[in-house]
């Protein structure tokens, strides 16, 4: 239960505290600074505000999907932006994300005569595990470009990637806002409080909207749920990895070599690699 210590801040990568706290409609400054850190090799100018919209986007068709963003919003230009944070490893996470900025566009489209200047669209995921991206690049920006001239591109939609799983820098290290944003997402809820050495105003508010005793009944109850079911997933992972290792799977120099990359590409960072496969 939470309540051991209701002064520790929650987990900000959970659905429940990640949506409070960059989905408030009330305190607007952590999203608009997440969005203009993270986004700023994307736009032209800083992101000034933001309005919440409904998460929820119906499907054109019957036979469509429907989706639900974590967080789904519009700057005073029209711009759209998806945020999201993502704890599961999911192999098609690309498509998933580039899919989901789709529905975005044909959702801004407008009844009648229209010239399909639909507003530039851009997502922002973090991502707790890891993806080959080809690069060691924590933050990975993907765009429209022609093929015969890279150097060119088209704003009509931006993927940005944080990987998580690879920001591995100490308190004492983080000097820039995009550090501590970062450091903030790993490890907040570690903490009782707001790092002295982070001073900026944006993450007084942060930490205290993230701070368990600044939660209702049902917030808590939500952020409980939250909990319990990353323990759940976490553990089904161990299982499934230890039968494995228990069958022999990662024998053989070879083999192991296989299993190692197989990690990899699950999101595992070296040191759960050495202890799951035993290595030296």
């Amino acid at each position: 239960m939470v309540t051991e210590n209701e002064e520790v801040i929650a987990d900000l990568t959970a659905d429940m505290p990640f949506k409070k706290t960059f989905a408030n409609e009330e305190e607007k400054e952590p999203l608009i600074t997440m969005l203009n850190v993270f986004l700023d090799k994307k736009l032209t100018h800083p992101i000034v505000d933001v309005r919440i919209k409904n998460p929820y986007v119906a499907g054109q068709t019957s036979e469509n999907r429907d989706s639900i963003f974590d967080i789904y919003c519009k700057d005073s230009e029209g711009k759209l932006f998806l945020v999201e944070v993502q704890v599961g490893k999911q192999v098609y996470f690309i498509k998933r994300v580039l899919y989901y900025a789709c529905m975005a566009i044909a959702n801004s489209g407008k009844k009648g005569d229209w010239d399909f200047n639909f507003p530039p669209v851009y997502s922002l995921s973090f991502m707790n595990f890891d993806l080959d991206f080809k690069n060691d690049d924590l933050v990975q920006y993907i765009s429209l470009s022609n093929d015969a001239h890279p150097e060119i591109r088209y704003d009509y939609m931006g993927m940005v990637f944080v990987r998580l799983s690879r920001f591995t820098k100490a308190l004492d290290e983080c000097v820039t806002l995009q550090d501590k944003l970062l450091f903030s997402l790993c490890h907040a809820h570690k903490l009782k409080g707001k790092p002295e050495q982070f001073g900026e105003e944006v993450f007084d508010k942060i930490f205290d909207i993230a701070r368990i005793s600044n939660f209702t009944l049902e917030e808590r109850l939500a952020y409980e749920a939250d909990m319990r079911n990353e323990r759940d997933q976490y553990a089904i992972r161990m299982t499934a990895m230890n039968e494995g290792r228990e069958e022999g799977i990662a024998v053989g120099e070879a083999r192991g070599e296989a299993k190692v990359l197989d990690l990899m590409a699950q999101g595992y960072d070296y040191g759960q690699i050495k202890d799951i496969l035993k290595l030296s």
